[in-house]
C-alpha cells in the first residue's frame, strides 16, 4: 500500500497546493493508523502468549483434578472395603 507522501509524489503541483490541508490531515492519520498497528500488533502477540499460558495451565489443573478424583476414589474403596462384614 501507498503511503501519503508516495501518492502525493505523483500529483502536479497545483494539486498539492489544492489539496495541502486534506493531504496534512492524511499524512496524520496514517501516523496515528502506523502507531496503532504497531499497538494491535504487540497486544496480538501478548494475548497470543496469554492464551497459551492459559491452556498450560488448563491442562495442569485437568491432571490434578484427576488425580484427586482418582485419590479420593481410593480412600472411598478403603473405607467401603473397612465398613464390609466379614464373609
Amino acid at each position: 500500500m501507498k503511503t501519503v507522501d508516495e501518492l502525493v509524489s505523483e500529483w502536479t503541483e497545483e494539486e498539492r497546493e489544492q489539496f495541502r490541508d486534506l493531504i496534512e490531515e492524511c499524512r496524520e492519520r496514517e501516523q496515528i493508523l502506523i502507531e496503532n498497528s504497531r499497538r494491535t500488533r504487540e497486544s496480538l502477540f501478548e494475548l497470543t502468549h496469554s492464551l497459551a499460558y492459559l491452556v498450560s495451565k488448563s491442562r495442569e489443573l485437568s491432571e490434578t483434578a484427576d488425580k484427586v478424583g482418582d485419590d479420593l476414589l481410593g480412600i472411598y474403596l478403603r473405607l467401603y472395603k473397612n465398613k464390609m462384614p466379614a464373609a
